[in-house]
């Protein structure tokens, strides 16, 4: 979603990514409604990149999302419409929170600020029932160096804008409490928020928008 731009300025722009088994097109009618509202009002580029149904965004042999997303499409983005390079995040809830936190660890020079919502910190404990083996085959063990929890040490001198949310009610509350424990013990700055909730749209719809307001806060405050 591009914004009216008349002044053709450099916009901040947020690449959204969706959960395990969503897509563009569920975000804008059942995950996050008002974001077409949002762009305009705000005036923010929202890309909503295709996670395909279970890639879980990481570079595996069949397909090279963590490439797509921090290289291929926002290079794509930067260069065809008005998005500040300076003022570029990424945020997503569940499979997206996952893939916010791998990428956005391994790519800060790409991505200002990063927001995980319901993020799945490790998948490694229910992976086999979601589509891991078929990305990077049956060993497990080969698995925890791809879940966000192994990059952890990665934020350890970020600059970025670390925002973390998760409802009390959602089984991802307890990876999510365990990580900022984390954050906490290596000094990384960040921002941590619980909320009543569970694992649904309810939550992140919500939350999604309250993110996204501290991210074009954050960036109005580096200009």
């Amino acid at each position: 979603m591009h914004p009216s731009n008349e002044k053709n300025e450099k916009l901040p722009t947020v690449y959204i990514l969706h959960g395990y088994s969503g897509y563009p097109k569920r975000t804008l009618i059942q995950d996050i409604p008002s974001l077409v509202k949002l762009s305009e009002e705000m005036k923010m580029i929202f890309v909503l990149p295709d996670g395909n149904y279970d890639s879980w965004y990481i570079d595996s042999p069949h397909l090279m999302y963590e490439t797509f997303i921090a290289k291929e499409l926002t290079g794509f983005i930067q260069k065809n419409y008005s998005s500040d390079q300076s003022k570029t995040a990424l945020m997503g809830w569940s499979m997206g929170g996952h893939g916010t936190l791998y990428i956005g660890a391994r790519h800060q020079n790409v991505f200002g600020a990063i927001g995980s919502i319901c993020g799945v910190i490790d998948f490694v404990p229910f992976g086999r029932e979601y589509g891991i083996p078929k990305l990077l085959g049956e060993n497990t063990e080969k698995w925890s160096s791809y879940t966000a929890i192994s990059q952890i040490d990665k934020l350890k001198d970020s600059r970025q804008k670390i925002l973390i949310s998760c409802g009390t009610g959602d089984p991802l509350i307890t990876q999510n409490r365990k990580f900022h424990e984390q954050l906490i013990k290596l000094n990384i700055s960040h921002i941590y928020e619980e909320r009543p909730g569970g694992h649904d749209a309810n939550y992140w719809s919500k939350t999604a928008v309250t993110q996204i307001f501290q991210i074009k806060q954050f960036f109005a405050n580096h200009d």
